[in-house]
């Protein structure tokens, strides 16, 4: 259980950097010399969970995130890349740094304005009018169960 004081203990830590660095609960139970069943009510725990999540998003950033961008410079600026790997290579960069994704975003209803509602909701019902086609009452030809 974290203290009152809103910090986690030394097993509570040790298992939230484990699990963070590995995501295999036997290994940190083995590493730290738990029981299985200990290690899985620590990360039951909110708080313990929020701690692997915050040292995901710090590993992300701080290593692999650098990684990515340099492997991603090296696929660019090597002639030898393969085409297909520099068009995609290409792509991520103009869609990440000219904000090709922002643009190409549309908001969910709960986001938008009265306004903007009322705008989609007539775009939709135009689109489903044109989508539309006739039915036709097709008469049959005999009566097959007479």
């Amino acid at each position: 259980m974290p203290r009152k004081n809103g910090h986690l203990t030394a097993m509570e830590r040790g298992v939230a950097a484990q699990m963070a660095a590995t995501g295999d609960a036997t290994y940190t139970a083995a590493k730290l010399g738990m029981s299985g069943p200990g290690v899985y009510k620590a990360i039951a725990r909110p708080a313990v969970q929020a701690e692997i999540a915050r040292q995901h998003q710090e590993m992300l950033f701080t290593e692999l995130l650098p990684l990515a961008v340099a492997a991603h410079k090296r696929i660019l600026s090597d002639p030898r890349s393969p085409a297909g790997a520099v068009v995609q290579a290409v792509k991520l960069a103009y869609d990440r740094t000219l904000g090709a994704d922002e643009a190409n975003r549309t908001k969910e209803p709960h986001e938008m304005t009265p306004e903007e509602l009322a705008t989609a909701i007539g775009t939709l019902e135009r689109v489903a009018a044109e989508r539309a086609k006739p039915v036709s009452q097709l008469e049959p030809e005999e009566d097959i169960f007479g």
